[in-house]
């Protein structure tokens, strides 16, 4: 029984191997098939040509149109716009000459407070110096007391030589001549001190010579100041500038820059401003050249404040004045010329709000505003406005 079992399994085995085989010659002979038919095939222009259908030739594309603008030769100025900053070119440090007790402060000394020249913007006490004067002038009249005794015992000494040798002229030492000299040196002492302790007193009222703006003060009733500790600084209202920084090319069109007007313009006002003075040095950073303007209402502005700056530069004549959607890459053109396009490359000369500014050139028909897709060198192309 079991070998009649292993004789049907094996017989089964191989029928199924000799079915599989027969199946895979099947398949390889289909794609085989496939394959010459797909190759017999026609193409798609071969079955269009073999059908009852007609093909149509694509159409060329229409020129495209074109808006132009027609410049006029004419005188233009240049016009740099810029950014800058409101800075102080110098602040002054407080420093008390006397020492002293504060014993008032004006109310505006204070950070951010404004004070006028020659106002009195604290005192110290000045009993001391008041007492100090008055010892002062007390010396001074001895001294001068001093110098008039001297004075009249050389006179007497004068004349007494004289009536014992008449004629004769009298020497220093009798006439006691060296004993008038040193009182007028003590008197001429007594008067500088005099002067000195009277300036003292004067310094007890402190006050600028500038009319300015506190950055910083320490001074409060009861304070002590010493003499040369700073306080407190200030600055004068005359130091406010406007820093702005410009390109070389941009300093070069306004060549000489000095004495350029500006316009200057804050977030809610603009001022009128002049170039005074340009850097002598190029900042290694961003190359560029640092300009300081005066302002004409500097007391108004504060350090810090940023700034838009428009600064009027040179007029120039046979110029044109561009519509900014005129410019191409490279700083180009298109003109049209004979109703094809034609690239030219002028100086542009300046960037402003109106426009740009270039030299003049010869602009045929007029100048493309705008791009032109796929535009190139003698495109041919349709000027709007023209049938």
């Amino acid at each position: 029984m079991r070998l009649i079992w292993l004789s049907l399994r094996q017989r089964v085995t191989q029928f199924y191997r000799r079915t599989l085989g027969i199946l895979q010659i099947a398949g390889i002979l289909i794609l085989v098939a496939g394959a010459f038919i797909y190759a017999q095939a026609p193409t798609e222009t071969e079955a269009l040509a073999q059908s009852s259908m007609t093909t149509v030739k694509q159409r060329q594309t229409d020129s495209p149109l074109v808006s132009l603008v027609k410049p006029i030769s004419s005188e233009n100025t240049l016009k740099f716009n810029a950014t800058g900053s409101v800075v102080v070119r110098n602040s002054i440090t407080l420093v008390p000459q006397i020492s002293g007790r504060v014993i008032w402060v004006a109310e505006g000394f204070k950070p951010g407070g404004y004070f006028t020249a020659g106002e009195t913007v604290l005192r110290i006490d000045p009993e001391d110096f008041a007492l100090a004067l008055k010892q002062a002038q007390a010396q001074k009249d001895i001294a001068q007391s001093a110098l008039e005794l001297a004075q009249a015992q050389s006179d007497a000494a004068i004349a007494n030589y004289a009536l014992v040798r008449p004629g004769v002229e009298v020497p220093a030492l009798v006439a006691k001549l060296p004993q008038v000299d040193q009182a007028k040196a003590q008197l001429a002492a007594a008067i500088a001190n005099e002067n000195v302790v009277r300036l003292n007193l004067n310094r007890t009222e402190f006050s600028l010579p500038f009319s300015g703006r506190v950055v910083a003060s320490d001074a409060e009733i009861g304070q002590l100041l010493n003499q040369g500790q700073p306080f407190g600084s200030v600055f004068a209202n005359d130091a406010v500038e406007a820093m702005v920084p410009l390109s070389a090319t941009q300093l070069e069109g306004l060549k000489p820059a000095v004495g350029r007007q500006a316009l200057v313009k804050t977030d809610r006002q603009q001022y009128r401003a002049i170039i005074s003075r340009v850097a002598p040095v190029v900042d290694e950073r961003t190359r560029f050249a640092q300009i300081y303007l005066d302002l004409e209402q500097a007391a108004a502005l504060s350090p810090g404040t940023f700034l838009n700056v428009e600064i009027i530069g040179p007029t120039l004549d046979n110029t044109y004045l561009l519509p900014k959607a005129t410019e191409q890459i490279n700083q180009s053109v298109w003109t049209v010329v004979q109703g094809k396009l034609n690239r030219i490359q002028p100086d542009f000369l300046n960037r402003n709000t109106q426009g740009i500014v270039t030299n003049a050139f010869a602009s045929g028909s007029g100048v493309v505003l705008g791009t032109v897709p796929g535009g190139y060198e003698g495109m041919q192309v349709r000027v709007e406005g023209n049938p």
